[in-house]
C-alpha cells in the first residue's frame, strides 16, 4: 500500500508531462546508459524483462524511445529519441520538485534511515 500511495504521489507531480513516475525512471536511466540492451536496461532497473519490454513498447509507440542494432544481431539496444531527451528535460523540474515537497513533508532524517533499513533488506534477500 505504501509503495503504490508514494507512485501516486509522483505520479500526479509528473502529470503534466504525461509521464508515470516508472517511465520516467526508465527514460532516465536509459538517458544515462544507452546505447543499452534491453537485459541491461532490466538488470538497471531491477526489474524482469518482460515487464520492462512492456514498458518499452508503450514508450517506442510514444516516439520516446529508438532501436538499434549491435554486432550481435539477436541484441537490439535502445537509446531515447529526440522527444524522449525532450520529455525528460521537461519533466525533471517537476520530478525534483516532487522530491523536494517528498522530503519536506517526510524528513530527510526519517528518508536517511528509511533509506538504510531498505539498503538493508536487499542485502539480507538477495
Amino acid at each position: 500500500m505504501t509503495t503504490r500511495l508514494i507512485a501516486q504521489f509522483f505520479d500526479q507531480r509528473l502529470q503534466p508531462t504525461g509521464l508515470k513516475n516508472t517511465q520516467f525512471t526508465l527514460l532516465v536511466v536509459l538517458r544515462q546508459h544507452a546505447p543499452v540492451s534491453i537485459t541491461r536496461l532490466a538488470e538497471l532497473l531491477g526489474m524482469d524483462r518482460t515487464t520492462l519490454t512492456r514498458n518499452i513498447r508503450i514508450l517506442k509507440k510514444d516516439g520516446l524511445i529508438e532501436e538499434q542494432s549491435a554486432d550481435d544481431a539477436r541484441v537490439r539496444l535502445l537509446t531515447l529519441s529526440e522527444g524522449g531527451e525532450t520529455l525528460v528535460t521537461k519533466a525533471t523540474p517537476y520530478w525534483r520538485q516532487a522530491q523536494a515537497e517528498f522530503l519536506k513533508r517526510f524528513g530527510d532524517d526519517r528518508w536517511h534511515a528509511l533509506k538504510q533499513e531498505l539498503t538493508d533488506i536487499n542485502y539480507v534477500v538477495s
